[in-house]
């Protein structure tokens, strides 16, 4: 492959890449109108550069087409289906639920069904095991998830691991059969994780341990995953493809050295061919432990390049090598670039050969450089890590030096050797310990570098071009020695380390309408606070959506956390998130004033130039439910707002009484739209422009209800819900009407398709 072919390779994997990010599919014809003009352009020497790229955007489209297509379709949601199928991979257990992934056995139905349906089991009557099959009746739903600013994407997940539906289980299942020969090999993953977790006294040693052992990531609690990730050292506890590669060079160092008295025999013995036999060997091993995940399956391909050249004696550049394996994944799974692993795991390879494949490798400076890659790591991943993670982590230098040696000549290695006598079937030994003891030093290490302060920082949300422009600026500053213009690298990292604010003035507000399903949240701010009506469902223990959609909302809006919390009424929809969101400093008012002061009607303050009052309820009221609700009216230069919680006719009957509606431009429809709330009298006395509706996208109660539905419609009002368009931003202001965008246009994805949605 020279000159040429490295060019047209190159433009291949550029085009799969880049197609990777369209906020849409083109239709079918499109696709074959695009394809031909390839294939001709193949055909001529001067267009085969950019008919390589648009044959690489194309593979990756037809599959994205052809996945999406295969989905479990949005009117057939909420329907059930008995089916049969087989347990695949490692079930995960949280809390009484259970939930794995079920390749369908399309015979058993006789109808068309998705090949891999995610199943979620609440209190199953039987342990759940790989390979296991089982007859069920499943409640089907399209794979969808929340769609919130810098929010995990849930759709994303499950179209990259190609899972086209979800289903809960009804009724009780049955088992089918148990074969202990099918699934061999997660079945043998699942035992290992058990013994891991029944010989290990410290919870989180055993959490890590059965992650780097066997990719089984169902015991890590929360606060250690933070942990992890706040040090810059999650990416080392869970198998990728740096513990394959250690895995792989590992091996092959021992297994060079044993078979070199072979060599004092046989004159033509190649005790290098051996050892990188024998570390590829191994290396396949260890991602068979890890589930061949998707992380392990790219790293194989990585090092089956590097192996091929080392033991055909070939000279592969080390950036060319990077170039096949990369081109090899995506041939393999074009739809892998839709992982954010797979972006860290190259990006962090060829930011490794870009720093050091110019320089001459220098024998017995091996600490020099691990600090020097330590370093080039750490500017070179800077794009990915504050553009798509937001987050800033100084102290990954510092933890990483102290990880990287430890879990790759202690833990590792003791693991591995530990999990053979598992496997063999020999009692507990001292071959334990000292992965035990690894572990346990490393999380006191991180303990004690988180307590330092300053390790770690979240960063705000920048434009989407400068990330780009900072993934340039990192190259320039980590180019190889002669670079001209060093400093100008740090010029264009600063509009991603420094966003220009985004400051609210004194006649303006803004609200997001959070998608949190069947729930409410919205987070109001203005010049001078930031104010949460409602916290999402949950249980109201720290079990709920608000904990994992809020952070990314702060940062998305620069804010670091929010002043005031107001819950409109205690239900589980409403109040589950309470728990995740109170802390020093934080007013809580709600309808009854169990869960903090009592919001009562006629009370007010101001914020910035913004009046906010309480319509609902009176001092004296009791306690009905959504009909005690925390009314509030938002009212300012630039227009109002009403947040009506889940009250009925009857309460908005009284509001149109005492308060005339009153007149408001938003209006969030009560409990998402129900067909015994916006009646006709309260809609003319609102006369909303929009009215907007917190409901998940396939709710079962079929919310927002008919009736309401035409009522709206009669009166004129925008209907909006944040199930079908995601978080819905509004913006008042003095000089303009409301300004009402939804995540739907704010970052369009190409699966998340989205009609009539601002």
């Amino acid at each position: 492959m020279r000159g040429g072919g490295g060019r047209l390779l190159l433009a291949f994997v550029g085009g799969c890449l880049l197609a990777s990010w369209a906020p849409s599919l083109p239709g079918m014809p499109a696709l074959l109108v695009l394809a031909a003009l390839a294939g001709t352009g193949c055909a001529f020497r001067y267009t085969r550069l950019p008919a390589a790229f648009l044959l690489g955007a194309l593979w990756f489209l037809a599959a994205a087409q052809g996945q999406i297509g295969s989905q479990w379709p949005a009117e057939e949601a909420g329907a059930t289906r008995t089916l049969t199928g087989t347990v695949v991979g490692l079930p995960q257990r949280h809390e009484q639920t259970v939930r794995f992934v079920l390749a369908v056995d399309e015979a058993s139905t006789g109808t068309a069904l998705p090949e891999r349906i995610r199943v979620s089991w609440y209190r199953p009557f039987r342990r759940v095991v790989p390979g296991s099959r089982w007859r069920m009746t499943l409640r089907l739903e399209p794979p969808v998830g929340r769609d919130n600013p810098n929010g995990f994407d849930y759709e994303r997940y499950l179209l990259a691991r190609r899972i086209a539906a979800t289903g809960s289980v009804r009724g009780r299942p049955e088992l089918v059969a148990d074969d202990p020969g099918e699934r061999w090999l997660d079945r043998q993953r699942q035992r290992l994780s058990d013994i891991i977790q029944s010989e290990t006294v410290d919870r989180d040693v055993a959490a890590l341990k059965r992650a780097l052992g066997v990719a089984d990531r169902s015991a890590m609690p929360t606060a250690l995953s933070e942990r992890l990730r706040e040090t810059g050292t999650a990416h080392l506890l869970a198998i990728s493809g740096l513990h394959v590669g250690m895995v792989a060079g590992l091996a092959g160092l021992l297994s060079g050295w044993l078979a070199a008295p072979l060599s004092l025999v046989a004159s033509r013995f190649d005790r290098r061919r051996v050892g990188v036999s024998f570390g590829l060997l191994a290396a396949v091993a260890y991602a068979g432990l890890a589930g061949f995940t998707l992380p392990t399956q790219r790293a194989l391909v990585m090092l089956a390049v590097v192996a091929a050249a080392l033991f055909f004696r070939r000279a592969v550049p080390p950036g060319r090598a990077l170039l096949l394996a990369l081109l090899a994944v995506l041939v393999f799974d074009p739809l892998s670039p839709l992982s954010l692993g797979f972006w860290l795991s190259f990006a962090a390879v060829a930011v490794l050969v870009f720093a050091f494949a110019w320089r001459p490798s220098r024998p017995g400076q091996w600490v020099a450089g691990l600090l020097r890659a330590q370093m080039v790591l750490l500017i070179g991943l800077l794009p990915l890590n504050v553009g798509l993670f937001g987050q800033l982590v100084p102290g990954a230098f510092l933890a990483n030096l102290a990880a990287i040696p430890l879990v790759g000549l202690v833990v590792l290695p003791s693991l591995l050797v530990d999990i053979a006598t598992m496997l063999l079937g020999w009692p507990a030994s001292p071959l334990a310990a000292p992965a035990d003891f690894g572990l346990r030093l490393l999380l006191d290490i991180l303990e004690g570098l988180h307590g330092l302060g300053g390790t770690h920082i979240a960063m705000s949300s920048a434009a989407t071009w400068a990330i780009p422009l900072a993934a340039a600026g990192a190259a320039w500053l980590i180019a190889p020695p002669g670079w001209p213009a060093r400093g100008l690298g740090a010029v264009l990292l600063l509009p991603l380390l420094w966003p220009a604010a985004d400051e609210l003035g004194e006649d303006q507000l803004e609200a997001w309408f959070l998608d949190v399903g069947n729930g409410l949240a919205v987070l109001v701010r203005t010049a001078d606070e930031a104010l949460l009506y409602d916290t999402g469902p949950g249980d109201g223990e720290g079990s709920d959506a608000i904990s994992g959609i809020l952070p990314g909302v702060l940062r998305t809006v620069r804010l670091d956390g929010v002043d005031r919390v107001v819950i409109s009424h205690e239900h589980r929809g409403h109040s589950g998130g309470l728990a995740s969101v109170t802390g020093e400093g934080v007013a809580v008012q709600a309808a009854t004033g169990r869960l903090g002061a009592p919001c009562v009607a006629g009370r007010s303050w101001r914020s910035a130039g913004w009046r906010f009052r309480f319509l609902h309820p009176s001092a004296a009221l009791p306690d009905l439910g959504g009909n005690s609700s925390c009314v509030l009216h938002v009212s300012g230069p630039g227009g109002d707002l009403l947040l009506t919680g889940g009250i009925d006719a009857d309460v908005e009957a009284r509001l149109v009484a005492e308060w005339g509606g009153p007149a408001s431009d938003v209006l969030q429809l009560p409990s998402g739209g129900h067909r015994e709330g916006s009646s006709r009298g309260f809609l003319e006395a609102v006369s909303p422009g929009t009215a907007i509706a917190s409901v998940a996208r396939h709710d079962r109660f079929g919310r927002v209800h008919a009736e309401t539905r035409e009522r709206l419609q009669a009166h004129g009002t925008t209907l909006l819900t944040t199930g079908r368009c995601g978080a819905i931003r509004v913006r008042f202001a003095s000089d303009r009407p409301p300004g009402i965008r939804s995540m739907a246009t704010l970052a369009p994805r190409f699966w998340k398709p989205r009609t009539g949605c601002p």
